[in-house]
């Protein structure tokens, strides 16, 4: 499912409210902003899709990789066995101070890490001030 970043979300049934916003719903279709992802980023993603919000039955591939192997199950039904973090089946929701709250899909963390994806500054800031404390409880911050 492609949403071009900073849309009003409206994935499902959700109607489009003004401060909900898309980052990271991408797809081969469509070219996306590339770059170094800061590591706090990453960290902050990784944390985040441990935890995913709003679950859908089934799961969504990765566009950018290579198709994953099929092998015939026990009854004879070809089944998909995709490399590990290429999938998806769930959202990750941060909530800016400025209230505004970015909606991606937990692909995201893939995108970044494996396909150079950079999302929107303000979607990377927010992740980051969002992030937790550590277990020495100090939040990484800039």
């Amino acid at each position: 499912m492609y949403f071009p970043d900073l849309t009003s979300y409206e994935y499902g049934r959700t109607e489009p409210q003004a401060n909900v916003l898309n980052v990271g719903w991408l797809s081969a279709a469509h070219p996306f902003s590339n770059g170094v992802p800061d590591h706090r980023l990453i960290s902050a993603l990784q944390r985040l899709a441990a935890s995913p919000v709003n679950l859908y039955r089934g799961s969504h591939l990765c566009e950018f990789c290579p198709p994953p192997p099929a092998k015939l199950s026990p009854g004879g039904i070809p089944l998909l066995y995709p490399f590990p973090g290429t999938t998806g089946n769930g959202e990750i929701r941060i909530t800016a101070t400025n209230r505004i709250t970015y909606v991606a899909p937990v692909l995201i963390l893939h995108y970044v890490v494996a396909h150079g994806y950079l999302p929107p500054r303000e979607f990377v800031d927010a992740a980051i001030r969002a992030m937790p404390p550590d277990e020495d409880g100090v939040a990484e911050r800039r």
